[in-house]
């Protein structure tokens, strides 16, 4: 206590000034209607910026609500989009639907040519192997391994991974691969050149496996490669009354698609899980 009466009287000049400041500016408030509003309107500007920031900072604290809301809304969109779509399409592949789960990328190698990730769900939720994983934008990768908590999943930036992918406006099959170089490209190969492709068509995956559904968005042509590709083949030929058998090579010309990809494979947080709900039933009639 005493501390504090000898810090008053130290300062005794400013707690003077600071008491009769405080009283004229009262004074002059209540006593003038223009100050006053003057004041009210200040202090009200003060409260609002400071209700403004506390706000902001909240809403800060809630975006992992809300981003879990987000996925979770559309976790039960795609869903109910390929329910509808299934119900559309032809009898011949009406048994054909999967089934949709969201996941965490918790790690994601970029450095190798045999990139993989780590989601933070595994077999106890379902999840096994050839199972295929895609963000918001498109496609990411396949599940190679599950252990009870984590999957791995085999990234498109994988020499290793081949996805089959069509152009959607001509409906021309290839098989989607990963050259080794940028991680924004992937090469459709396989496709004949007599295919009407432009710079700009969509790519999309065919359906033609169990692993991802027909139509799901992979990237755009960005550029046409023209190469030449020999096929070999058996003939028989009749020289001098004998059957010779030979062996020939005719040339075909072929297309490399190069495709910009949707998904930007550096920045990955969540995904979504494919399940084919006809996999086991699929397998059982190839047997």
């Amino acid at each position: 206590m005493q501390q504090i009466i000898d810090f008053i009287l130290r300062k005794k000049d400013v707690v003077v000034y600071s008491i009769l400041l405080s009283f004229s500016l009262s004074l002059i408030f209540h006593s003038n209607f223009f100050h006053k509003s003057k004041a009210i309107v200040f202090f009200n500007s003060i409260a609002n910026d400071s209700k403004k920031k506390f706000n902001n900072l909240n809403e800060y604290f809630e975006l992992k609500r809300v981003n879990y809301d987000l996925v979770q809304e559309n976790l039960f969109l795609k869903n109910k989009l390929e329910n509808r779509i299934i119900r559309n399409i032809s009898d011949s592949i009406d048994n054909v639907n999967f089934k949709y789960q969201n996941a965490k990328v918790i790690s994601n190698n970029l450095s190798s040519l045999k990139n993989h990730l780590i989601i933070d769900k595994g077999t106890k939720n379902g999840f096994n192997k050839e199972m295929g994983v895609i963000s918001s934008n498109g496609i990411v990768g396949i599940i190679n391994h599950s252990s009870l908590n984590y999957s791995s999943v085999m990234s498109v930036l994988n020499i290793e991974t081949k996805i089959n992918a069509k152009i959607k406006r001509s409906s021309h099959f290839g098989t989607l691969e990963w050259g080794g170089l940028s991680n924004r490209y992937l090469l459709l190969n396989d496709i004949p050149e007599t295919a009407d492709i432009k710079v700009g068509d969509s790519i999309i995956t065919g359906g033609m496996s169990l692993i991802f559904p027909e139509g799901i968005n992979v990237g755009v042509v960005s550029e046409i490669i023209k190469q030449k590709k020999y096929n070999d083949t058996i003939a028989n030929f009749v020289i001098n009354n004998q059957v010779k058998i030979a062996k020939i090579q005719f040339e075909q010309n072929y297309l490399n698609i190069v495709v910009k990809l949707h998904t930007d494979m550096t920045n990955l947080n969540n995904v979504y899980v494919i399940e084919s709900l006809n996999k086991k039933e699929f397998i059982n009639m190839v047997k």
